[in-house]
């Protein structure tokens, strides 16, 4: 089987993601859950030959030099993939992420409004977070496509690899791709300041440098929006602080403060038909309070402030998880018969 044709089986599955290894067979994790395709166990040289069909000659060279590389591969008709080729055991192995076509509207995610009214902010730090795997790429993309299709601005995104494609609308979009269009996160948010931009997407902010660039880009007055794998708001900000050596986490506890607009936290629910998933958003924003909490460094203190400012468009992810089970649109029973065996035919 070519790596295109296993592919296509795995998103007539309803796959999110396929992992490759050698001595099992292809895995396909389908709402949440991996389940093994119907077919032999994968030997080292079918996966190294798998891997390397979409190499480029310089993903090639950071494979051998780091025996790990991250890139993007579109098939038309289907949507776009984000591969991790890595090694394990001495051999060639594979994380593969699904990415459709279309970006998902904020309405068709059925996301609380105020989420929509973040993408009117003009400058500040806006975050979306939680564990890997929830959805944070597609709900930046959407935020992004609400941006693009109502106001007249200048996006630029620094992504590793590109994932979603975002057409011109009102607004002109520049996706940089690290490694290829620049050389690292750092370089393009320094960059990209000086290059006329009103909106930067950082993706992960995952370094004591790239955060205090993003800052200093919300700072001079750039809508930032970037992600976390912190599974709450609390612990997103408090993970931020914490990553900075004690002498300097009272002046990025104040310069976060300031900056800070917004966090939207999520995690994804099975549906009450076990069809599919929902996202369960937390939601914070900055009021005087949490600017407060954060300064002083009492990040516990949030979830009860965004407990009571509901009126205002906040909730704490158990408020969101109620909702959604108390509607009868999620359930947080998990499915009771055994993983299915999966066909590519």
């Amino acid at each position: 089987m070519e790596i295109n044709d296993l592919l296509h089986a795995a998103v007539d599955s309803g796959a999110s993601d396929i992992l490759l290894a050698a001595g099992a067979p292809p895995m396909f994790r389908i709402l949440g859950d991996l389940q093994p395709a119907n077919l032999p166990a994968l030997t080292p040289s079918v996966i190294e030959r798998m891997c390397r069909q979409n190499l480029n000659e310089t993903q090639q060279r950071r494979l051998a030099q780091e025996q790990n590389v991250v890139f993007s591969w579109a098939i038309p008709g289907l949507g776009r993939f984000r591969f991790n080729v890595h090694r394990q055991r001495n051999s060639y192995a594979a994380a593969i992420r699904y990415i459709k076509c279309e970006v998902s509207t904020i309405e068709a995610l059925s996301f609380p409004p105020i989420v929509e009214e973040l993408t009117c902010l003009d400058h500040g730090l806006v975050l979306v977070t939680g564990p890997s795997g929830c959805g944070k790429s597609t709900t930046l993309a959407a935020m992004l496509d609400c941006i693009n299709r109502r106001d007249v601005k200048h996006i630029i995104t620094l992504e590793d690899p590109i994932e979603f494609l975002h057409n011109h609308g009102r607004s002109l979009v520049e996706q940089r791709e690290i490694g290829i269009d620049c050389p690292s996160v750092l370089a393009g948010l320094e960059h990209a300041v000086r290059q006329d931009a009103d909106v930067i997407l950082v993706g992960e902010l995952r370094d004591q440098e790239t955060i205090r660039a993003a800052l200093r880009a919300a700072e001079d007055g750039k809508l930032v929006m970037g992600t976390s794998n912190a599974s709450t708001a609390a612990g997103t900000l408090a993970r931020m602080v914490n990553s900075f050596p004690v002498e300097q986490q009272a002046s990025m506890r104040a310069l976060l403060g300031d900056c800070l607009r917004a966090v939207v936290s999520q995690r994804l629910l099975r549906t009450s038909d076990g069809r599919g998933r929902v996202a369960a958003v937390e939601v914070l924003t900055a009021n005087r309070n949490v600017r407060t909490s954060v300064r002083e460094g009492t990040f516990h203190l949030l979830p009860t402030i965004a407990a009571k400012n509901r009126q205002v468009g906040m909730q704490t992810m158990e408020q969101a998880i109620q909702d959604l089970v108390s509607s009868g649109r999620a359930t947080l029973d998990e499915p009771e018969s055994p993983a299915r065996e999966l066909c590519p035919a």
